[in-house]
């Protein structure tokens, strides 16, 4: 017999599903009221969700008037890169070690295809949201490769800020291009086992956005 979740967590994820496959528009203020009704949930289990994807970076809520997407800020920006870089880097110096395994290899095979994907992309439609989704793909395969579900669950507390942070440095002419290069750069070195190489391919690609968007919103 299936149990019905609690109406509280349906509409947490619910909302959660909106905010990250882009329902919403950055700078737009929403209606608690008409979002509620939008979604099919009443004003108290939507109330509580929204507070719960403020706590968790998602969400601005603004008294009295409604709420919006969270805009990232040099301190997002900073904890977004330096929790990426203590996971990633971790993660990618394991695949490198293990580089000779099945899992490995599975896990390498995994990343070429989406590497084969961010092509297509770039070649044709140049689509930033599609081609964001690879991105996040490829990191995820290199995250959860260590079946760890603390690592994992860390990881995916900032989709949010690692998709946005994403979007806005594909949105930087050549962005897309060097992206490709540094997936790369990093699938080569692990599948050759070079642990320092892969150590510093991932932190080279992951501090490239951190200094592109610094830039972006300090003319």
């Amino acid at each position: 017999m299936k149990i019905a979740k609690p109406l509280q967590l349906q509409a947490y994820e619910r909302l959660k599903e909106a905010v990250t496959s882009g329902e919403f528009l950055p700078g737009t203020i929403y209606s608690e009221t008409k979002v509620s009704q939008t979604l099919g949930f009443s004003r108290t289990p939507i109330r509580d969700a929204i507070q719960r994807l403020a706590q968790e970076g998602y969400l601005d809520v603004l008294p009295s008037k409604g709420f919006r997407l969270h805009e990232m800020t040099e301190k997002d920006l900073l904890e977004t890169y330096q929790i990426r870089c203590a996971l990633e880097g971790f993660c990618v110096v394991q695949l490198a070690r293990d580089f000779r395994t099945g899992a490995a290899r599975r896990t390498f095979q995994a990343l070429a295809a989406l590497l084969d994907q961010q092509r297509a992309v770039a070649a044709g439609s140049r689509s930033i949201e599609e081609f964001a989704q690879y991105d996040q793909q490829f990191h995820q395969w290199i995250v959860y490769y260590l079946k760890n579900a603390a690592i994992s669950e860390t990881f995916d507390n900032f989709h949010y800020q690692m998709s946005r942070q994403t979007t806005l440095s594909l949105s930087q002419e050549g962005r897309i291009e060097e992206t490709l290069l540094e997936h790369q750069a990093i699938l080569d070195r692990m599948s050759a086992g070079d642990v320092s190489g892969s150590y510093e391919a991932a932190l080279d690609h992951l501090e490239k956005p951190k200094g592109i968007i610094h830039s972006f919103q300090n003319p």
